[in-house]
């Protein structure tokens, strides 16, 4: 049968972890999340950068692609229950604008035209590409950040 023996400081981790435990933790969450998903901003910010912008049929045209740049974000933390989530996505409105769209174009619908492709446009799924690439570094991430802040809150008491 498998035995494991503690050593004396095993007991004091453990009660440290148990009062940190107790306190308000979101904040840790909060920084471990975001530090994660800017990983995944920035790859995406490279991304879309790369693009030549020059030929529509194959990409987006240089106005979409500053558009797409101008519009790309991390949303606010969603507490709900056990759930902690931060999004990455696109918001606001691009400088096409039309006669029964004075705003411009939305820019979601500029980045869903690109993934999903179109009549006039071949499909480039560049946000799951970036977000297979970049998973793993994201989770280190966030790993290394939030064992930084446990330790640091562990050992201020």
């Amino acid at each position: 049968m498998a035995k494991i023996e503690m050593g004396k400081g095993f007991d004091a981790y453990l009660s440290a972890l148990e009062k940190w435990e107790k306190k308000d933790n979101v904040p840790v969450m909060k920084m471990a999340l975001y530090d994660g998903a800017s990983v995944v901003l920035d790859a995406l910010h490279q991304e879309i950068s790369t693009w030549s912008g020059t030929d529509p049929m194959n990409g987006p045209t240089s106005i979409d692609k500053e558009d797409l740049l101008k519009g790309l974000g991390i949303s606010p933390m969603d507490y709900n229950g056990n759930d902690v989530d931060v999004k990455i996505g696109f918001a606001g409105y691009g400088h096409k604008t039309a006669k029964y769209n004075e705003k411009g174009v939305p820019i979601p619908m500029i980045a869903r035209s690109i993934i999903a492709g179109t009549s006039f446009r071949n499909k480039y799924d560049f946000v799951g590409k970036v977000v297979r690439k970049t998973r793993n570094q994201s989770i280190e991430k966030m790993d290394e950040t939030l064992n930084k802040e446990i330790e640091k809150r562990l050992s201020n008491g």
